[in-house]
């Protein structure tokens, strides 16, 4: 079982703590950008920082787990679970460069909801993710709740990219501008399914080994 032998090596559960706090901070980084709505570069450069840093500390994890003989569940799922959470910041980031990129003459008030939502649904992973520290059976259930919960802030993200994609249409007369606003709410609301495929695979881990 798992609760079993994780406290023989708690640096693979730090380091999965840092990555979730780096995700969190770039997606907290593109409300941000979007709220402000101007600086895109600015902005664009911050949530960038985040993406190099999660990056960092997934090829810190994956020296980690090569080079360690006992790990505290199986190491495929070690290396899916940094690879799933390092999506979410590399889609949140696909958006922000967009933004830099293409400078829409307004911020979409329907993109800020959205990103707010993304960033909700980051911080549950987050806890999700440290809840793999210690497993009991109270802890357990908390972890399963909070699945569901990410599950349900996916089907929102869904929802708010459907509504905002049909605003668009029904306000926008310059098809560029919705074109940018179209891809940009896309990666938004895809990074919310990263969430999702973090939350799936803990989900597993746990009812496999707890």
């Amino acid at each position: 079982m798992l609760r079993s032998f994780i406290p023989r090596d708690e640096n693979f559960f730090d380091e999965f703590d840092r990555l979730c706090a780096t995700v969190v901070d770039g997606c907290d980084a593109l409300v941000a950008m979007l709220v402000e709505g101007e600086k895109f570069d600015e902005h664009s450069q911050r949530l960038k920082d985040f993406e190099h840093q999660a990056d960092e500390l997934v090829h810190i994890t994956l020296t980690h787990l090569h080079r360690t003989f006992v790990t505290p569940f199986d190491r495929e799922q070690i290396h899916r679970l940094v690879a799933r959470v390092d999506d979410i910041i590399d889609h949140a980031d696909g958006a922000a460069s967009r933004l830099s990129l293409y400078k829409p003459r307004q911020v979409r008030p329907e993109a800020t909801e959205l990103a707010e939502t993304l960033a909700e649904s980051a911080r549950l992973v987050q806890e999700m993710v440290a809840g793999l520290r210690q497993l009991k059976r109270q802890r357990t259930r908390r972890l399963l709740e909070l699945s569901v919960e990410i599950n349900k802030k996916e089907n929102e993200a869904d929802q708010q990219r459907r509504a905002a994609v049909a605003q668009l249409l029904r306000d926008e007369k310059d098809p560029f501008e919705f074109i940018k606003w179209k891809e940009i709410l896309d990666f938004i609301e895809e990074a919310t399914d990263r969430c999702e495929n973090v939350a799936d695979l803990v989900e597993g881990i746990v009812l496999e080994n707890s």
